[in-house]
Formats: C-alpha cells, structure tokens, sequence
C-alpha cells in the first residue's frame, strides 16, 4: 500500500487547526499561558518550515494568531499589566481563531 502524503497546502491547514485548538484551549482555560507560550513557539517553527509559494496567502491569518498567541503568553507573565490588557488580547485572539477558521473553511470549499 502507498503511503499518502498531505501538501504543503493541507500541511498549512493542519497547522491552522492545531492553531485554532490550541488558541481555544487557552481562551476557555484548559491550557495555562505556558502551555500557551509552548504551542505557540512549536507552531512559529511549523510555519517557517510549511510557507512556500502556495502556502503564503493562506498562512497569514495563521501567522496573526500564532503571533497573538505567543504575545498573549508575554503579558499573561507579567500580571502588572495582565488586568489592564486580558480583555483585549483576548478578543483579539478570538476574532483571528474566527479568521483563520473561516479561511480554512473557505480553502476547503475551493479545493473541492
């Protein structure tokens, strides 16, 4: 039996979705800002290593949250200031799990 091997393209969208799942997991409180900052960090790395030419329009909401993501982990650390911007890191963080799901939605609906 050959071995199936995903493309870039549905390598980028798993990565949104674990992007997804991992943001969602922090804004419901079933992972801690470490366990934020450690997806986080694993999913920048994925991103460097997926982007090519196919790949880069569709990542860049996948970045946005990847990069809200590990800047909600640095204010979450310093709980001077965490009161002051939860809120708003959060929504931000919310909007692009909406993004990036409504294109991963739509980049299934093309490829189809």
């Amino acid at each position: 039996m050959r071995e199936a091997h995903l493309t870039r393209i549905e390598q980028a969208n798993l990565i949104a979705g674990h992007a997804v799942s991992y943001a969602t997991a922090f804004l419901d409180d079933r992972h801690n800002v470490q366990q934020l900052a450690d997806n986080a960090d694993r999913l920048f790395l994925d991103l460097m290593v997926i982007e090519d030419a196919e790949t880069t329009s569709f990542l860049i909401p996948v970045k946005l949250l990847v990069i809200t993501m590990m800047r909600t982990a640095r204010v979450a650390r310093d709980l001077s200031r965490w009161p002051r911007a939860e809120d708003r890191w959060h929504a931000v963080m919310a909007s692009l799990v909406e993004l990036v799901m409504n294109e991963s939605r739509q980049l299934t609906k093309d490829r189809a």
